[in-house]
């Protein structure tokens, strides 16, 4: 069979979906590696269910509306409340309008939860998170970030994904 007609879906294993979430980040790979080893002691090194292509697409839009969500976290770090699962949950789905599952929410903490105390704060989500958003969609170009040969060899790029 064709791979677009499998019934089967494709799923990424939780360190697996770790290592693709920090991709995109500026994080130094010692920092990276922080997360990873955090990932597969909570999971105990299984793989779990893992995340399919659905869930995934689901959490990278969690990032469209991220200044949203950074705003009712910061509401409970004002209030010097730490963020549950349930309440993470019902903030995502006020900010996104889109509810994301409980398997990708108990994921976000074993990955974000630095002291394992089971909450999460401001900073331990939304550094990673707005780090990500900064380098979305970036090409590794070697000119500086807002020069002409930095733009001209984006829209290169740009054009050769889109033929």
């Amino acid at each position: 069979k064709q791979w677009y007609q499998r019934r089967v879906p494709i799923t990424a294993g939780d360190y697996d979906f770790t290592k693709i979430l920090l991709s995109r980040t500026s994080l130094s790979d010692a920092d990276k590696n922080v997360y990873l080893e955090r990932v597969k002691k909570r999971t105990g090194g299984e793989l779990g269910e893992g995340v399919t292509f659905g869930q995934y697409t689901q959490f990278m839009n969690l990032l469209n509306d991220i200044h949203d969500l950074e705003i009712a976290l910061r509401m409970f770090q004002i209030a010097k409340k730490p963020v549950t699962p349930d309440e993470f949950q019902r903030a995502v789905r006020v900010c996104t309008g889109v509810p994301l599952g409980g398997r990708l929410i108990d994921l976000t903490f074993k990955i974000f939860d630095d002291d394992g105390d089971g909450a999460l704060a401001h900073h331990e989500f939304m550094k990673v998170m707005k780090d990500r958003i900064r380098n979305r969609g970036t090409v590794d170009v070697l000119a500086a970030p807002n020069s002409w040969r930095a733009f001209r060899h984006c829209v290169r790029y740009k054009m050769v994904i889109n033929r």
